[in-house]
């Protein structure tokens, strides 16, 4: 418990939370300050990590204090930082600020349905991440592809990754996007993320 929160951030989710209640929670569970580092991480925060090849690096780079938002990929990184500053104050509506996402590894679907809550005078926030979908990937929407560097490698060795969805662009025509599984489970050394056409549309509806 010690490296995972400090006794400043605990007494700031009086009243509306208990830390024992986030600790025994199957949610994915952080706490940020009000500048988004991290002030708490729950057991399935680490246990996700163990789940997912996150280790050890979580742990190297992903501790109290470490910035949340340089966790995101670039391209998001707005959508998430604009969703942080929009949450209500506590106690300042009915519902909170929420966003459904997509997590998947190369085999599972998951998706997750993220909700933000500012905690008193906004001094920071508590966010809970409930996993509200899992199954394998459907083969008529994720059909498996090689990795094919002739295909998927452009003339300075990067591949160009959604960085919500996973899919990867094709060089000849780089309105395809395909599912690389093999690039899911272990990432292109060189890996550039962007945006596929849907995922964009689906973070920036109002820039397309």
């Amino acid at each position: 418990m010690a490296t995972r929160t400090s006794e400043e951030f605990a007494a700031l989710l009086s009243p509306h939370f208990r830390l024992q209640d986030l600790e025994e929670s199957s949610a994915i569970v952080v706490g940020l300050w009000a500048d988004y580092t991290l002030a708490y991480m729950n057991p399935a925060w680490e246990h996700f990590a163990g789940l997912n090849n996150g280790r050890p690096r979580q742990a190297a780079d992903w501790g109290l204090g470490a910035s949340y938002l340089e966790a995101i990929a670039l391209p998001l990184r707005p959508f998430y930082e604009q969703l942080l500053a929009s949450t209500p104050d506590a106690g300042a509506a009915l519902h909170p600020v929420s966003h459904v996402y997509e997590c998947s590894s190369a085999t599972v679907f998951r998706q997750y349905s993220m909700q933000v809550y500012a905690l008193r005078e906004r001094a920071g926030y508590v966010v809970i991440n409930s996993l509200v979908a899992e199954m394998p990937h459907d083969p008529a929407t994720h059909t498996a592809h090689h990795p094919d560097h002739h295909i998927y490698v452009g003339e300075h060795g990067t591949v160009v990754q959604c960085s919500h969805c996973r899919l990867v662009r094709q060089i000849a025509d780089p309105t395809r996007w395909d599912w690389v599984p093999a690039w899911v489970e272990r990432c292109h050394e060189r890996t550039s993320h962007g945006l596929c056409p849907l995922c964009f549309a689906y973070y920036y509806a109002e820039a397309t």
